[in-house]
């Protein structure tokens, strides 16, 4: 599995401090950690570390090593010189991004008590290699942990259509979605944006759900009243609203708030759908 190099950004200098090798060995730090890229397939578990440098003399990262336990077994043993060293200016920090790649079809053979569960941990332990100015390193053990979920995906899937009145020419209906979450966490919608097909007419588009939360396993239910014009609509929609059931796609993009940071989740479905006259 490859597993993308250490990325750093410089934060700014602090006053210079004693020289390496005495009382100012580099620090390693964390300052937070996230999930990025979540899809049923796995994601990307990101630990922000701030290296903190308070000798008088800039020093270099020059490699890493770290073992990836999740619960109790482990699934990553690295380690990984670094092609260009990252500078850590006297007195300064530097924020970087560790990420360890989570693919589930790598992931559930190695730990296979994992499928049936909801929140799962991953500890992190090794060391970064330092080098200072006359070539002499330094290497500062880490560890930090944090738990994670065994994300299903979210589903987002069209409800029955609500017919109130039928004729020739047109009808008032009132259409929908749901948005479930087989996961065992709760998150709060912040952005929902989505278009609503009937057959191939675009019945409706546009944005809501905005500070909604969904409970683990649950579900919320949105619903839109419509009045269609079959002149517009096409007669696809017609026979289908006569026949009781029509097919339906909901597509967009989520935005959401989970207890490990902002998601964004793209969704596209299309089911037939029944007409509740």
């Amino acid at each position: 599995m490859k597993i993308q190099n250490i990325a750093a950004l410089v934060l700014g200098l602090t006053a210079a401090l004693p020289a390496f090798g005495q009382k100012a060995d580099p620090e390693v730090l964390l300052r937070e950690k996230r999930i990025v890229e979540p899809s049923p397939e796995g994601f990307t578990l990101v630990f922000r570390l701030i290296l903190r440098n308070a000798a008088a003399e800039a020093v270099r990262l020059t490699r890493y090593d770290y073992r990836a336990i999740i619960d109790d077994a482990e699934y990553l043993n690295l380690k990984v010189p670094l092609d260009e060293p990252i500078s850590i200016a006297a007195g300064g920090e530097v924020l970087i991004a560790l990420p360890v790649k989570l693919n589930y079809a790598h992931l559930f053979p190695a730990v296979p008590a994992l499928k049936d569960k909801d929140i799962a941990f991953c500890y992190i332990a090794g060391g970064m290699t330092f080098q200072d100015g006359r070539g002499r390193e330094k290497r500062i053990p880490m560890a930090f942990s944090s738990d994670f979920p065994v994300y299903r995906g979210l589903e987002f899937v069209p409800v029955p259509v609500e017919a109130k009145s039928l004729t020739i020419g047109g009808a008032e209906v009132v259409v929908g979605f749901a948005v479930r979450d087989p996961n065992g966490f709760s998150f709060t919608i912040d952005r929902l944006s989505y278009a609503l097909d009937l057959v191939s007419f675009r019945a409706l588009q546009g944005e809501t759900g905005a500070g909604a939360r969904i409970d683990a396993r649950g579900e919320k239910i949105f619903t839109f009243p419509l009045i269609l014009d079959f002149f517009e609509a096409g007669n696809a929609v017609y026979e289908g609203l006569e026949a009781g059931s029509l097919d339906i796609r909901v597509s967009g993009r989520a935005e959401i708030t989970t207890p490990w940071g902002p998601w964004t989740v793209a969704f596209d479905k299309t089911v037939k759908s029944p007409v509740r006259k």
